[in-house]
């Protein structure tokens, strides 16, 4: 992805957010830990579709269910779960508003046309053959595939049917990106992204996350991937409220100041509440993925999946707050493997799943350490990935698509 920058001194910060069109400015500095904290939401995608193999019980509805796993594992992915897309969108919110405000809306659409419209369309095709090749070796390879392998596999023998079609994948983050991309800029055009005054007061806090309450209580939990070519209203209120306040953090930093002090406590709280959301999560299995037949609606009681979508909603809240305020502390410095890891990012995310398939597939029949089964399926993936990118992306015309030209050093 492309590196984003802004002016914090007030008084460029101030002409940026009072004009509602663009004006010229000077270069600014990079917000490097934004850059940072961008790349670690899509680096840990990596981490958690290697370790869904060895999530137990989560690992009954993925495609690769080794026969070792963990509920250690398991709690892991769904607590990095909570936050990673809430930042994401947080953070297309605030760079979003930046460049608008910057160069306008027709830069901005086209801009965003080239970093996320044309990867969708380029990469989608080949990701979609990749993972059917990958799907394909793992029924000819596995002797008795379970979880949802098994379910493909029944459904090649025609024991069951198969009435799901594609989806947009791990892609989905992109399909409704540029929906919230179109959606922000007509409402820009309209002038109804007004300043929330709310912000300035952290009182707020306490009570804004019910908002989100509704669409996690009619997602489900833990919140599924909205990968349906038919948009669903449930992210639009959810991921896009984050989009929403990017946009209001965006020339009002400041408002992160009055809770730096408290970020430890607010991690604190955030462990504490995750132990019941955690304990009501409903144990996934293959019906869960029929979003008509959702299987948590028979195993918990009206209250219980309340309790379970407020509880979603605070703690996607508190941990996008504490993940901005931790890397503004710890991923601020200019580095040069940092800005690596920053540009190789999108790459990685983008071509990651059949990689990780593959390797899960490949060791499910090795009786090794699950430790050693997803290290080496996270480090394999993230060689491959830093390889290829590095041959074929960094300084060619994909590598241009998807952050801009890069000098060779």
């Amino acid at each position: 992805m492309p590196a984003v920058v802004i002016d914090q001194s007030p008084s460029v910060t101030q002409a940026v957010t009072s004009e509602p069109s663009a004006v010229p400015l000077p270069p600014a500095p990079r917000i490097h830990y934004l850059d940072n904290l961008r790349a670690t939401a899509m680096l840990l995608g990596v981490f958690l579709h290697s370790a869904l193999a060895y999530a137990q019980p989560a690992q009954n509805v993925w495609l690769a269910t080794d026969k070792y796993a963990s509920v250690t594992v398991d709690a892991s992915i769904w607590f990095i779960h909570l936050f990673r897309m809430s930042l994401f969108f947080l953070l297309s919110g605030y760079f979003a508003k930046l460049v608008i405000e910057r160069k306008g809306v027709k830069k901005f659409l086209l801009g965003r046309c080239l970093r996320v419209v044309a990867p969708f369309l380029l990469f989608y095709p080949f990701l979609l053959g990749a993972m059917t090749l990958v799907i394909v070796f793992a029924l000819s390879y596995l002797k008795d595939p379970q979880g949802l392998m098994g379910l493909i596999a029944q459904a090649s023998r025609g024991d069951v049917r198969r009435s799901q079609p594609p989806g947009t994948m791990h892609l989905w983050f992109l399909y409704y990106l540029m929906l919230f991309t179109l959606l922000g800029a007509v409402l820009y055009k309209l002038n109804w992204l007004k300043p929330v005054s709310a912000l300035r007061k952290p009182i707020w806090l306490g009570l804004t996350p019910l908002l989100l309450a509704p669409a996690a209580f009619a997602a489900g939990s833990p919140l599924p991937a909205p990968e349906s070519f038919i948009p669903t209203w449930w992210p639009f209120a959810f991921y896009g409220l984050f989009y929403y306040a990017g946009w209001q953090l965006m020339g009002r930093e400041s408002y992160l100041e009055t809770l730096r002090p408290y970020v430890w406590y607010l991690l604190a709280f955030s462990f504490a509440l995750f132990i019941p959301f955690y304990y009501l999560m409903p144990v996934l299995d293959l019906s869960i993925l029929n979003q008509q037949a959702n299987a948590q609606a028979a195993s918990q009681s009206l209250w219980g999946r309340v309790t379970e979508a407020c509880l979603t909603a605070y703690l996607s809240v508190l941990l996008t707050i504490v993940a901005l305020l931790l890397g503004q502390r710890f991923l601020t410095n200019k580095s040069g493997f940092l800005s690596f890891v920053a540009d190789s990012s999108y790459w990685t995310y983008l071509i990651h799943l059949p990689i990780v398939m593959f390797l899960q597939t490949l060791l499910v029949p090795l009786d090794q350490p699950l430790g050693l089964k997803l290290s080496f399926v996270v480090a394999g993936t993230v060689i491959s990935c830093t390889a290829t990118y590095l041959v074929f992306v960094r300084y060619t015309p994909v590598g241009w698509l998807l952050h801009g030209k890069r000098s060779f050093p």
